[in-house]
């Protein structure tokens, strides 16, 4: 397609103005990117490439995100005199690498060491507070199991002060609950529950993600009406969302508990993403809440329609590639509390 300088520049300002991600909007941005390349416009490829990874981010197309922000952050460092109106775009992408390498298993754990550095570094550098280093760090021991580094970096991140490049305050009450739920804190979680469910601090992903983290707890607490309720409520917010893994998984693992034949339908909705392995994090707590599902329905005498033998290999696998790489044991005894349910 031949533009103009003013036709580019419309229609990638009209794709970024979309408040949705699609994947049209990454379609088009792919478009401009292969324009840009082909003038070999560096500017302009680096502005779609930014485009790109914050579509993709929110698509679940995590893979994707990897070499675009490779890319565009050797562009801002070679230009950084130029592109000062870009520093906070930046920086606040790394928080989206942060989240995504640590549910890669075949990242290295030297890797992600030195991107943590890096991460720290830079927000150093420019002048911004550690408080979204330290939640990510926090974030990455929670998927990690590293406890003592969980309890140590949630302090650090509590007593930073907060700035332009922080979390959303709905986005930082879910990680304090899910905090409190770790340590077993529930007294301390309650407060922060009835905030997020009554959307007094809401936030594009909030409280999407709120809901699956009450239902096991709540069904263990003998509360099962209500986590009956917010398992309806919540499954609304994700339904259409088939990368929301791991938050399907919890409500699979509540309804083979409770109501194991509802739970096939939320296996079928989320099952074509998992099989295609763009998050292996979330693939495993998948395939495992599957696998008690699958147990579940056979107890109750129902015929569960679909074989757990794949998922069961898949997950062992993927458990392994995690504690090699973490270097502990944390994914085998996660298998086993699966099991125990």
């Amino acid at each position: 397609m031949k533009l103009t300088v003013d036709q580019y520049w419309d229609k990638w300002e009209e794709l970024m103005n979309r408040g949705e991600a699609s994947f049209d909007k990454w379609s088009g941005l792919e478009d401009l990117l292969f324009i840009a390349q082909k003038e070999r416009d560096l500017y302009k490829e680096f502005c779609c490439r930014f485009g790109i990874i914050g579509t993709v981010n929110y698509l679940g197309e995590y893979e994707e995100l990897f070499d675009h922000f490779e890319w565009c952050s050797g562009f801002f460092f070679d230009n950084e005199e130029n592109l000062e109106d870009w520093v906070e775009d930046l920086l606040w992408m790394y928080k989206w690498m942060a989240e995504h390498l640590v549910k890669m298993p075949g990242i290295e754990r030297e890797l992600l060491d030195a991107f943590f550095l890096d991460f720290q570094e830079i927000y150093d550098r420019y002048g911004y507070s550690l408080r979204p280093f330290y939640q990510h760090q926090h974030k990455r021991a929670l998927k990690t199991g590293e406890a003592g580094d969980v309890h140590d970096y949630f302090t650090k991140w509590m007593a930073a002060e907060r700035d332009s490049l922080s979390d959303c305050e709905a986005c930082e009450y879910q990680t304090q609950l899910e905090y409190f739920y770790f340590t077993g804190e529930k007294d301390k979680a309650a407060p922060i529950e009835k905030l997020l469910l009554s959307k007094e601090v809401s936030c594009g992903e909030i409280p999407h993600l709120t809901y699956s983290k009450l239902l096991l707890p709540y069904y263990e607490d003998g509360r099962v009406e209500e986590a009956r309720r917010y398992q309806s409520e919540g499954y609304f917010f994700i339904y259409d969302k088939p990368h929301y893994l791991v938050e399907a998984s919890e409500h699979i693992r509540f309804l083979a508990l409770a109501e194991p034949l509802r739970g096939i339908k939320v296996l079928e909705r989320h099952i074509e993403y998992a099989d295609s392995g763009k998050d292996p994090y979330g693939m495993f707590y998948f395939y495992m809440s599957c696998i008690v599902l699958h147990r579940k329905l056979l107890e109750a005498g129902h015929r569960p329609g679909f074989s757990v033998d794949v998922m069961s290999e898949v997950a062992e696998e993927i458990a392994a590639d995690f504690d090699d790489r973490n270097g502990n044991d944390y994914f085998e005894r996660e298998m086993g509390r699966f099991y125990a349910l």
